[in-house]
């Protein structure tokens, strides 16, 4: 007898179906996702659902990508209109700076943005002072680096009276 015929055989596991939403679930998700529950306890208390139940919901994947599609349709919907209006409303407003910024914005998301100030270089140089604090002076003079490059000049200076 090989020890082949004592494997277990694999079998092919069925792909699991997505858990279904309840209707009190969904309806603690509205009211989180309208604002009319400001917490998981009002909105738990307003789907007639307990706390811990929604708490545990919200944790699970499946619900999670449910509310991911109700933020982005609640978005796509009438939030992106209304922030639409909210902003063409603010390009008139009173204060200068309000306007500016919101013309600003409203011309950046549309793809034109101010040219950028000033220009970055790196030069890769350190800017800074050396202080040699080596004792015996008669060694003092240009620093060079392991290259044989010049690498900085070191100003002897005595110590004055205390």
């Amino acid at each position: 007898m090989t020890s082949e015929t004592n494997l277990p055989v694999a079998r092919a596991t069925k792909p699991t179906k997505p858990r279904r939403i309840s209707k009190k679930l969904n309806a603690a998700i509205g009211a989180l996702l309208d604002g009319t529950a400001k917490t998981q306890t009002e909105a738990a208390a307003a789907a007639g659902i307990a706390r811990e139940t929604l708490s545990r919901a919200l944790q699970r994947s499946d619900v999670q990508e449910h509310m991911r599609a109700q933020v982005e349709k609640q978005l796509k919907g009438k939030t992106l209109v209304r922030a639409a209006g909210k902003l063409d409303r603010l390009i008139n407003a009173q204060s200068e700076n309000v306007a500016f910024r919101a013309t600003e914005l409203t011309l950046g998301l549309n793809g034109f943005q101010p040219p950028q100030r000033g220009t970055t270089i790196n030069t890769s140089v350190s800017v800074g002072w050396m202080i040699d604090l080596r004792a015996d002076s008669a060694k003092s003079g240009r620093l060079s680096n392991e290259d044989g490059s010049v690498g900085g000049v070191i100003i002897d200076a005595e110590p004055g009276e205390q």
